[in-house]
């Protein structure tokens, strides 16, 4: 089978023998079947989901560099092998998101459905071909059992859980943008700049160490009053509607609305209360940067199948991005390595950590549901 050698591709022969009661020889860094070395598979899977490029041009480095001879249809096989691999992995990082203190969420459109990205302390899973809706969010996020803090946009799919922090950037776009369009108008103008001071006291608020939960707890008190006064021209007035000819009043209208609507709802200084949260999803945001580039390019996947095989791909990589303290083709092949002679991975000791049982189901048919055959 073919391995790296010496930064060369090198066929090597192996010998297997059985042991004395019939066990099956094992060769250290070879998949079941697989004429290629580990380093291979798991080199094709980084410089096409993490990358981004294409298989041609894979093949084309591969080449060059390694002088390995790999034909597009080799290197596909290879990705399908790692995905049924790494699949149980899938599986416990959904398990690791469900209890994390902490959760980014975000999604955008994709080539099939949408891809949704959830970020944590402990895992980070990237799901490709799913649907954006409630069904799909509870599968990794239920908000009846969820109990960390969901940070996230205002989209209604993550309204209702327990504890929220909705992402102050997206507020600041929204109200810059305004000003942008209508530098003359003070009413914008005096909202943007309302919006910041608030959000600048928060922020040093939220960084202070000397303040105790009491002390915490107060400055949101005051946080939420100035939210209110900055809000009260437009909310407190029941009158002052909207010009009905002004698609961009309307607009600014249901941001002020917005804004009064997350203090009520305690989600816009969640941040302050707990220093460890962040108060905007930018986090998330960059997470799916690679997959709205692909999008873009057409570099994504054209079935539910890939869709699935990207999912794992990425979200085990991305994870052991996490992990590692140097994220390389050698930390990574000796972190795997661990996992086949201990028999179970870094993600599997984290879910038996926490407390939890080992997947039974399968969470990524539910995600990306593959169409029924004949």
């Amino acid at each position: 089978m073919w391995r790296i050698r010496d930064g060369k591709a090198t066929l090597v022969v192996y010998e297997i023998w059985r042991g004395p009661n019939g066990e099956e020889g094992q060769i250290d860094g070879v998949l079941p079947l697989s004429e290629f070395g580990f380093e291979i598979h798991v080199t094709v899977a980084f410089m096409v989901s993490m990358v981004g490029l294409s298989m041609d041009k894979v093949c084309t480095l591969l080449r060059f560099f390694w002088e390995l001879e790999l034909s597009k249809s080799q290197a596909d096989a290879l990705l399908n092998q790692l995905s049924r691999q790494w699949e149980h992995e899938f599986e416990s990082l959904c398990q690791l998101i469900a209890v994390s203190a902490v959760v980014h969420a975000d999604e955008t459109s994709w080539s099939l459905n949408s891809v949704w990205a959830f970020l944590s302390e402990k895992a980070r899973v990237l799901v490709f071909g799913c649907r954006k809706d409630g069904d799909t969010l509870a599968q990794l996020l239920p908000k009846d059992s969820f109990a960390g803090i969901l940070v996230s946009d205002d989209a209604a799919v993550y309204q209702r859980f327990t504890k929220a922090q909705k992402c102050w950037a997206h507020l600041i776009r929204k109200a810059v943008r305004f000003t942008l369009l209508q530098p003359d108008n003070a009413e914008y103008k005096n909202f943007l700049e309302g919006v910041l001071a608030v959000f600048t006291k928060a922020k040093r608020a939220a960084a202070d160490l000397r303040l105790k939960e009491t002390g915490r707890a107060a400055r949101v008190a005051e946080f939420f009053d100035d939210v209110c006064e900055l809000c009260f021209a437009r909310c407190g007035d029941e009158s002052r509607q909207p010009k009905p000819d002004d698609e961009t009043d309307r607009e600014y209208h249901n941001l002020v609305h917005e804004v009064a609507r997350l203090s009520c709802d305690e989600e816009l200084f969640t941040f302050v209360l707990h220093p460890e949260v962040d108060a905007t999803n930018n986090e998330a945001e960059r997470g799916l940067r690679g997959a709205a580039q692909d999008r873009r390019t057409g570099r994504n996947s054209k079935t539910l199948p890939g869709a699935q095989r990207r999912t794992i791909l990425m979200s085990v990589l991305e994870s052991l991005k996490l992990h590692l303290s140097e994220f390389t083709l050698g930390s990574v092949l000796s972190e795997v390595q661990t996992w086949w002679h201990h028999g179970e991975s870094l993600f599997d000791r984290l879910v038996a950590e926490c407390g939890l049982d080992p997947p039974t189901e399968s969470r990524l048919n539910k995600l990306v549901p593959l169409p029924k055959t004949a």
